[in-house]
């Protein structure tokens, strides 16, 4: 068991969209890495893998974890039924968190009723504004070295499942600290 849970106060205010810019910088801000090699990115996919079998244990959810070249380190399905549509969403999503280094829950949101086009000079045939991938960051890096997108839920599901397991993994594999 992964013994993660997503949190439903968070989901209810992402699912109203009563959560501030803010908090979402906030939640975001625990997604930092203290490294991003091949064997983390099979770690944590294997982590929101796990975590989106136990949770929606009849959804078929698409999870992806790539460099920020676009380079694939993990890709995987939780069940059957997932489609090429799902390539086509993971890649739009990770297009806007890199481009903007923010989620694309966050940056949907900053959006509001603009189109892309609009708001962000962008087209929306490139580019997702909708939850569920989340930049990977490193400790001591200012820009994202890679990406965690899911695709299969609500988006307000994709986008907390990536940020929450992304946080786990995080918190799991940070160093101990040595207070002696």
């Amino acid at each position: 068991m992964s013994g993660i849970e997503l949190d439903d106060k968070v989901l209810q205010r992402l699912v109203s969209r009563k959560a501030s810019l803010e908090e979402l910088e906030n939640l975001e801000s625990n997604c930092v890495l203290e490294t991003f090699r091949y064997e983390d990115a099979f770690e944590l996919g294997s982590l929101v893998r796990k975590t989106a079998k136990e949770l929606f244990p009849d959804k078929s959810v698409a999870i992806d974890v790539s460099t920020a070249n676009g380079h694939c380190l993990f890709r995987a399905v939780t069940y059957r039924g997932s489609s090429l549509d799902n390539d086509n969403w993971i890649e739009r999503k990770r297009k806007t968190a890199l481009r903007f280094s923010r989620s694309s829950f966050y940056m949907g949101n900053k959006k509001g009723t603009q189109s892309p086009e609009d708001k962000f000079f962008v087209d929306s045939k490139e580019y997702a504004f909708h939850g569920g991938a989340v930049p990977i960051f490193l400790s001591e890096c200012d820009y994202p070295v890679g990406c965690l997108i899911v695709s299969g839920l609500k988006q307000e599901e994709d986008h907390l499942l990536a940020v929450t397991c992304l946080t786990k993994y995080a918190q799991r594999t940070a160093p101990a600290l040595d207070l002696d």
